[in-house]
């Protein structure tokens, strides 16, 4: 039988993807890194302990894995986070790219993001061919996995057979710690945050990004990166259709973009009181200010089979599977 790793496997890419494996015959083993096991529940899944961070425990992990699925990240845009960014984002994704081409893998899925890429011209079309970000002082996070993408081509130039995975915004079900985004989604549907401003994203489902990560295995070229993206969708129509499904008004009021830098003190001190990442900084406004609008995602529909559901239907089980973990009232 096949067997993949996915690193950052109780993540919520992770979480997804070894499901869409499961459901494919495919034997899955995680790196068991954070002891949270949420993610796993009634999953037939090996653990091994371990950690991207450190190469030595890596060598018994890759150990007769016929598929990486590199999806370990940190995903943070407070600068303060920015060596530990560094450290997992890039030496880690190194230690991976190694241990993949020491034990010779069969196929490398590296999880990277459209905001990996070079923002403008923000009217173009975000392809496949725009550069990526140099810029030292990026954001870390969008830096992090630009530099990380580079580690992937040189290790590919070395003999391994790697395609890289640019998603845009991930939201769903089974994402259990939840994820920036998916706290937003909760804060929203619990009536915390019925004072917002109108932005919005190209977000994809998750199960549908897990889909076409798992295609991409037979399909995908060496070498070759592609954006996987869904739909735009801003917070004033996702407020309106979580609206309609749990029979409340939701949001309240829209403001202007500029009161969101007047939030930056307040969800400072909430993070802090309330030990959780903080959700509002000025990398966020800026990559929510600063966005390619037009993600057409064409190469992956057309060369790996991607094929994004309606935001409504992605909203309507995102929204079940928040309420049956008791987290949405």
């Amino acid at each position: 039988m096949t067997l993949a790793l996915i690193t950052g496997g109780s993540g919520h890419v992770g979480a997804n993807l070894s499901r869409e494996l499961i459901k494919n015959g495919i034997k899955v083993r995680c790196i068991d890194f954070d002891r949270d096991y949420r993610a796993y529940e009634n999953l037939d899944i090996e653990l091994m302990p371990g950690s991207v961070t450190d190469k030595e425990s890596l060598d018994s992990i890759f150990n007769g894995v016929d598929i990486v699925f590199h999806t370990a990240a940190v995903i943070s845009l407070e600068r303060r986070n920015k060596d530990l960014i560094r450290s997992v984002n890039v030496e880690g994704t190194r230690n991976v790219c190694e241990a993949s081409l020491k034990h010779k893998v069969n196929k490398l899925i590296h999880f990277s993001s459209v905001d990996a890429f070079n923002r403008y011209p923000l009217e173009d079309p975000l392809l496949e061919d725009r550069p990526l970000i140099e810029d030292r002082k990026a954001v870390p996070y969008d830096l992090s996995k630009a530099d990380a993408q580079r580690i992937v081509l040189e290790y590919c130039e070395k003999g391994l057979d790697a395609s890289i995975i640019h998603p845009s915004g991930v939201y769903g079900p089974h994402d259990y710690k939840p994820s920036l985004f998916g706290q937003t989604f909760v804060d929203i549907a619990n009536g915390k945050r019925q004072f917002n401003v109108n932005v919005g994203y190209d977000y994809v489902d998750v199960r549908d990004l897990a889909k076409t990560a798992v295609k991409c295995v037979t399909e995908g070229e060496v070498g070759q990166n592609y954006i996987v993206s869904g739909n735009y969708m801003d917070f004033s129509y996702m407020s309106e259709v979580m609206s309609e499904e749990l029979g409340k008004q939701l949001l309240k009021l829209t403001m202007p973009m500029f009161t969101l830098y007047l939030g930056l003190p307040f969800y400072y001190i909430q993070s802090r009181v309330m030990k959780r990442p903080q959700v509002l900084t000025m990398d966020s406004i800026h990559t929510i200010k600063y966005q390619n609008k037009i993600i057409p995602g064409t190469l992956a529909k057309e060369k790996l089979g991607h094929s994004p559901r309606s935001i409504e239907e992605s909203i309507q089980d995102t929204l079940k599977f928040f309420i049956d973990q008791g987290v949405i009232n």
